[in-house]
């Protein structure tokens, strides 16, 4: 057992590689929190870094005793990942007296590398195709990719995609990190909807085959250069981002292309403070160049966000995102430290920029509850608060998590409410000023008047299986076919002039409007990791709307080698 070979109260190397905001690692603690286990944790700001995480491992792993068996087993399991940052010993295949390894150097390696696919070992640290690991410099490189058939009612298709990671670190205080994934799918004409990894950007359409008529694909590449110090962690970086406490977050919520952006995160005490200035594409292009490129406006998206542990009951954030373009960069808006609702006031007359608040609270009553909620304050006018005038462009959400073992297994729940209001997200400039990227919402994913009910149930049956059950309502409001004709925005689009309004919604806009659809969603997952390096996972979705209903079955093989 891990925790006999190792006394987790310092790190051997500190290693400040950032951890995917997808790794089921986040769910664990999340829920650990929840049961009263990491009164400290701050989990809102993703991605965390490695030792951050490991610190929380540590603490666990003194109250073990209070673990269930099998958290205690997904415990060994997560420390035996983190083992660079926990144990003075090298990578599990890397042979005495080396500093490297790769599959590649005799045939008996190749041979017991494509056993090692399809073995199960806990616990064991994840698998690297190429290592390189001498005093505090370390190289990973990974491969992998996934595939997966969905069927709706009678028709399918499948998605697909190829992935690799590199990781290197040199000395104490520098990181470069890089990693890309090609998707395609293929498919027939009727089942043409973007699959879930989809997040805006240009696809291509190809020409089928296996059968299939088309052929969609598209691609994301991320990547980080970090120096960290006793003041921080600067970084150049490309990456998906999630800002907020829920599931479905109103403030970055991942919907978007990666996008590149300088960065500085420092954790002080019990808080942490988060800062970046990015570069982000506007919704529509300006035309083509001389070369017949598309050409876009400049638009700039900054990031101030601080958090705090003020007890073990309660946590906070506040949150100030500001978007700006159509000029080259703002020295004042690199200032990581500085208040930018001023700034903004003094920096354009009009009021070209657009700044948004987002103010967050977690409180935990009792052991195995969090209460949950983000309040999002884009005008405020108090003379107006409680009408229906349009320009009330707020959000909230509210949530409750409850989590414990019931019958010897690890469970919780999730019941969670997003209200977005008409003209959220949306701004007098739309070029420059809406909260879109590429003309996607960087925040809560329906967009302005929206709201959405989540249900959500999940089990950890062992090491190697999980099992979820999610719920989703979705209401929103279309601009009525009466209206079709006329010039106005409706505010149901994050890309909208609120300038725009039709002035007979002037003080006739609630947080619906429109004529209100609903579409439900009930999807049953399970997810079992076949080896160490496969996992599979088979869902089951009901979705029903205003006049139809569909029935979606999902086979997906992950491979992480």
């Amino acid at each position: 057992m891990i925790c006999l070979l190792v006394v987790l109260t310092s790190l051997m190397y500190s290693s400040k590689l950032h951890v995917n905001i997808n790794h089921p690692i986040y769910d664990y603690l999340d829920r650990l929190a929840t049961q009263g286990l990491l009164p400290s944790y701050l989990n809102d700001t993703l991605p965390l870094k490695r030792d951050y995480i490991v610190q929380m491992l540590s603490n666990l792993n003194q109250q073990r005793e209070e673990l269930s068996d099998i958290d205690q087993a997904l415990l060994d399991y997560y420390l035996a990942d983190y083992r660079y940052e926990l144990q003075n010993v090298s990578y599990f295949k890397i042979p005495d007296d080396h500093n490297a390894y790769h599959p590649f150097t005799s045939k008996h390696h190749i041979k017991d590398r494509i056993k090692d696919i399809f073995s199960f070992q806990v616990p064991q640290e994840n698998h690297h195709l190429v290592v390189y690991e001498k005093d505090k410099d370390l190289v990973w490189f990974d491969i992998g990719g996934m595939a997966r058939y969905e069927m709706k009612n009678s028709d399918g298709r499948i998605p697909y995609s190829y992935k690799y990671k590199l990781s290197v670190l040199l000395g104490d205080h520098f990181i470069a990190y890089s990693d890309a994934d090609l998707y395609g799918m293929i498919y027939n004409a009727g089942f043409d909807e973007k699959p879930k990894e989809f997040k805006g950007g240009f696809p291509v359409n190809h020409e089928g085959f296996y059968g299939f008529d088309h052929e969609l694909s598209f691609d994301y590449a991320h990547a980080y250069i970090q120096y960290s110090s006793s003041v921080g962690n600067f970084a150049i970086v490309t990456e998906p981002l999630k800002w907020g406490n829920a599931n479905n977050p109103i403030i970055l919520s991942n919907n978007v292309p990666p996008f590149a952006m300088v960065s500085w995160d420092k954790h002080l005490a019990r808080s942490r403070f988060s800062f970046f200035h990015g570069s982000i594409l506007p919704a529509d292009s300006i035309g083509l160049d001389n070369e017949n490129l598309i050409r876009y406006a400049a638009k700039y998206l900054v990031g101030h966000r601080w958090e705090l542990s003020i007890s073990d009951k309660l946590h906070c954030a506040f949150t100030e995102m500001l978007v700006y373009g159509g000029r080259n960069p703002e020295l004042v808006y690199f200032i990581p430290n500085i208040f930018l609702w001023p700034v903004q006031h003094n920096m354009t007359s009009q009021g070209e920029d657009n700044i948004i608040w987002f103010v967050e609270a977690e409180y935990f009553p009792s052991p195995g509850l969090k209460l949950y909620g983000t309040f999002m304050i884009d005008d405020l006018r108090t003379s107006q608060m409680f009408n229906d005038w349009y320009n009330n462009r707020w959000a909230f959400q509210v949530g409750t998590h409850l989590a414990g073992i019931l019958q010897s297994f690890p469970t919780d729940i999730r019941l969670e409410f997003t209200a977005a209001r008409p003209w959220v997200y949306t701004h007098r400039i739309p070029q420059y000023g809406t909260y879109t990227h590429n003309g996607r919402t960087l925040g809560f994913y329906p967009g302005p008047n929206s709201q959405l009910l989540n249900i959500e149930n999940r089990w950890w049956l062992s090491t190697r299986t999980r099992f979820m059950v999610n719920y989703d309502q979705l209401k929103w409001g279309e601009k009525p076919k009466s209206e079709q004709s006329d010039t106005y925005d409706f505010g149901n689009d994050s890309n909208h002039d609120y300038s725009n309004v039709n002035p007979d919604y002037h003080n006739k806009t609630s947080w619906l409007i429109g004529n209100i659809n609903t579409n439900r969603k009930l999807r049953i997952s399970w997810e079992y990791q076949l080896s160490n390096v496969l996992e599979i996972i088979l869902g089951v979705s009901h979705l029903w709307g205003m006049d139809d209903s569909a029935n979606w079955v999902s086979v997906q093989i992950n491979v992480d080698y």
